[in-house]
């Protein structure tokens, strides 16, 4: 059995997947997060899947990811002092970041990517973190600002 398709059809097929390859492209959106002093502005990022942040003004600052803060399977981040960098983040989830000399003054901030399931118990089960890592208690402030910030959002 022979299948024919006729040129108009091979084109359109072609115009058609191009078209939605450039549109995933094009509804991925780039956000900046800026090194102010010791505070990350802004404190909340709210991306969506594919979205790329940009941490610029990085003199004396780093981007680290906090293990017990991030979804199952996220890859760490930890930049090197002073570099700008970008990601792109591809799943769903809250990520809670610092920049690590300054942490001790509470310089850090949170990305809510997509709309994670259940993010209300999440942030619990990080808040229950801080009981067994002492070291990341300046998040405590954070995730209690991220709820009020994403209740006021209707988020949760």
């Amino acid at each position: 059995m022979t299948i024919t398709f006729s040129k108009s059809r091979i084109i359109s097929a072609i115009l058609f997947a191009a078209l939605s390859l450039s549109a995933n492209i094009a509804m991925s959106t780039e956000h900046t997060v800026t090194a102010v002093a010791v505070k990350f502005k802004p404190m909340f990022v709210y991306i969506e899947p594919g979205d790329t942040i940009n941490f610029e003004s990085m003199g004396g600052h780093n981007v680290e990811t906090i293990d017990l803060m991030s979804p199952e399977g996220f890859e760490k981040i930890n930049s090197e002092l002073g570099e700008n960098i970008s990601f792109v983040f591809e799943s769903e989830g809250i990520i809670v970041f610092k920049c690590t000399p300054h942490w001790g003054a509470r310089m850090g901030g949170i990305i809510v990517v997509g709309q994670p399931e259940d993010p209300s118990a999440i942030l619990d089960g990080y808040m229950a973190t801080l009981e067994s890592d002492r070291s990341n208690l300046p998040a405590k402030g954070l995730l209690k600002k991220l709820r009020k910030d994403m209740e006021k959002k209707g988020l949760l």
